[in-house]
């Protein structure tokens, strides 16, 4: 999305500039065709025709522009294809006023290649359409250059219009195909990318409770006494009494399971603290900004939540060995 900002940024800031070059270049050719003798017609209407109409035009569609890009109403995707479409319009305009040159058939071109960007086959598909159609009404219907031949009178000029035509369809499949591949090679960037974070937080994630472990553990002491802040830090060193114990008489299994179910007590207070399993059955919590009454008040919290797991453990430890034989009863004791 941030890529798509800046460069829909650069594609308004690319029309005006377009805009302004033009009325350059309109203006030196006005100089140029008054100081000699291929003006046909008066020079205040030379002005109006070629300069001050398709010019005025043009800066309304800016400020348009302008007013789109600032607005807060409209969603980015709506910019840009607001951006897009006027973009054609300023292109039609000038098309229009100088479609007696052949060059002029071209510049619709750079409309659609400027949506290639976007990686959007819509955005691009409606661009090159409008720009297509836009070129095919002003070529049958509208006259604004009296110099201008029609396709209907020139057998030249039809092949010119025909090629173009040809050109800038291909040009627009062309696109399609640029657009495609770039879908597929950022799809291929976004799964590396989360292949890659997905490594990094395996890296620093205990497997079996799923809680940051004694790597994650290390590197954060690290960078609290790399910040050296003004946020207090509260270390507290936890374990489970008599952990070696249940391994021994009820096996690993259920060692397993009392350190899941401990890892999730200490997950429902992940906004208050941050927990490791440093290693075995010992965690460590450690408090940001936060002081130690509330510190022990959450340690607190959290013994007496370890009765409920225990109750749960041995119904769970009951369950396994009641599996052992079918049809059967165990009690926990």
């Amino acid at each position: 999305m941030k890529i798509d900002g800046k460069w829909l940024q650069l594609h308004y800031k690319t029309s005006i500039i377009l805009v302004i070059f033009s009325f350059l270049v309109e203006l030196a050719m006005e100089i140029f065709l008054i100081n000699s003798d291929m003006l046909t017609t008066t020079i205040c209407r030379f002005f109006l025709k070629f300069l001050i109409i398709p010019s005025g035009i043009n800066f309304i569609f800016v400020v348009l522009e302008m007013l789109i890009i600032n607005s807060k109403y409209f969603s980015q995707t709506c910019k840009i294809y607001s951006v897009s479409l006027i973009f054609v319009f300023i292109n039609f305009v000038l098309f229009t006023v100088h479609g007696a040159f052949v060059a002029t058939y071209y510049i619709t071109a750079i409309a659609i290649m400027l949506t290639i960007i976007y990686a959007n086959y819509y955005v691009t598909g409606i661009t090159a359409l409008t720009s297509i159609i836009s070129m095919v009404i002003s070529e049958l219907f509208i006259k604004w250059d009296i110099d201008k031949v029609s396709i209907f009178q020139s057998t030249h000029r039809l092949s010119e219009f025909m090629i173009c035509y040809i050109i800038l369809i291909t040009f627009s499949i062309a696109c399609m195909v640029v657009i495609q591949f770039e879908r597929k090679k950022n799809s291929a960037n976004i799964h590396k990318e989360i292949e890659r974070q997905k490594l990094k937080q395996s890296v620093y994630m205990d497997e079996m409770t799923g809680i940051y472990n004694r790597k994650a553990f290390h590197n954060e002491l690290k960078h609290v006494e790399d910040t050296a802040s003004d946020v207090q830090h509260i270390l507290a060193i936890v374990n489970i009494d008599k952990f070696k114990d249940i391994n021994d008489t009820w096996g690993h299994h259920i060692g397993d399971r009392c350190l899941i179910e401990f890892a999730k007590i200490l997950k429902k207070y992940d906004t208050n603290i941050t927990p490791f399993r440093y290693g075995g059955d010992e965690f460590c919590l450690l408090f940001r900004d936060i002081n130690m009454a509330d510190a022990e008040t959450i340690c607190g919290e959290i013994q007496s939540k370890v009765d409920t797991v225990r109750l749960f453990i041995h119904a769970d430890h009951a369950l396994y060995q009641a599996k052992k034989s079918r049809n059967s009863i165990c009690v926990f004791r």
